[in-house]
Order: C-alpha cells, then structure tokens, then sequence
C-alpha cells in the first residue's frame, strides 16, 4: 500500500492511500470518529477503476495528524487483542 500526504494543515489532512478497498478505508473512518475534536472523516473515490480513494479528516482543536494517529494505534491495539483471542482457538 502506498501512503501520499495530499494536505496537511493542523485542521484538515488529506491522504490518497493505493491498493486498498472501502472495508479498510471504513475501519479506518470508524476508529478516527472515536477520537475527540473530529469535525468530519470519511474518503472520495472518483472513480473506483481509475483513481485511488482520498481519506479527508477535519478537526477542531485537535491537529488533524494526531488524530490520524491515534486513530491507527486504536486499530492496531484492537487487531492485536483480536489476533491474541484467534491463537487461543487452536
């Protein structure tokens, strides 16, 4: 997967993000309106053959990285607990 800052400003971040679907861009969206001072997060894709989704994030208060941020730790803290359950299965 690759990652392109598009814009980053303390108050909004743009990201275009390539080989991913919108169940990932939707676990992502979830986990980043749990995080305080978000005003607006969700993702565009023009055209689903041709372009590569844009993850926007608009926050008040709050840098719009930081939330980025913890957005992705809450996910990976979770994928682990979730993985760690799936091993006792065995």
């Amino acid at each position: 997967m690759e990652v392109k800052i598009l814009k980053d400003e303390k108050d909004e971040l743009q990201i275009e993000l390539s080989e991913t679907d919108e169940g990932f861009l939707n676990l992502i969206k979830n986990a980043v309106w749990q995080q305080s001072g978000v005003e607006f997060a969700g993702f565009r894709i023009e055209h689903p053959e041709t372009s590569k989704p844009i993850f926007i994030i608009k926050s008040k208060g709050k840098k719009a990285k930081d939330i980025w941020n913890a957005a992705l730790e809450s996910i990976s803290e979770e994928l682990d607990k979730f993985g760690k359950e799936l091993k006792k299965i065995k």
